[in-house]
């Protein structure tokens, strides 16, 4: 934090993207992980986030411009300091083409549904300005729409059967790590 403090000091920052995020270990029910696994994801995807935003806001508020940020976060940003001339936004992408998701779970994935991130980018740059809440790109507007529709049961279903294949994946590769083939284990597939 002092070493971003430093960096940004005398800088004019206009637009803060709290992009950084991690997911491992990925698709582990909670029992399963290790207590720092989960303290090291806090930290990156909640704490820093909040760190950073702090951080950059005092000068952004000087400039009357502010940071992009998670929802919750966001809206009440969005409340507090649209009086001040900042406009604060939330975007939601859904499933990106990233190292978060493996190859073979995007591979499972209807391909329509998954967004490259340069086609993310693009969208998510035309959508600045428009509003605190918004889903940038047009295959994820139609999911948000359709998710709209869905019972709910149904959404948390979908989500549970995707994670848990997911699951599955991760499991088989972490076990063809641990068993390679031609060390007497079995022969294991492996995805990339």
């Amino acid at each position: 934090m002092r070493r971003l403090r430093e960096a940004i000091e005398g800088l004019d920052v206009g637009v803060l993207v709290n992009n950084a995020g991690v997911n491992k270990p990925g698709a582990l029910y909670l029992h399963e992980v290790e207590v720092e696994s989960l303290m090291r994801m806090v930290r990156v995807n909640l704490q820093a986030l909040t760190e950073v935003t702090a951080a950059v806001l005092p000068g952004m508020v000087q400039r009357r411009r502010a940071p992009s940020y998670v929802a919750v976060f966001s809206k009440n940003l969005y409340v507090e300091y649209k009086s001040k001339g900042i406009d604060v936004q939330c975007q939601v992408p859904f499933y990106v083409e990233t190292n978060m998701v493996s190859s073979a779970a995007k591979n499972s994935l209807f391909p329509l549904f998954v967004v490259g991130p340069d086609a993310c980018g693009r969208a998510a740059v035309r959508w600045i300005g428009h509003g605190p809440l918004c889903v940038p790109n047009l295959v994820h507007q139609l999911q948000w729409w359709a998710a709209a529709f869905l019972p709910e049961i149904l959404g948390d279903t979908y989500r549970l059967a995707l994670h848990l294949h997911q699951r599955a994946i991760f499991r088989m590769l972490r076990s063809s790590r641990a068993h390679p083939q031609g060390s007497g284990g079995s022969s294991v597939h492996k995805f990339y």
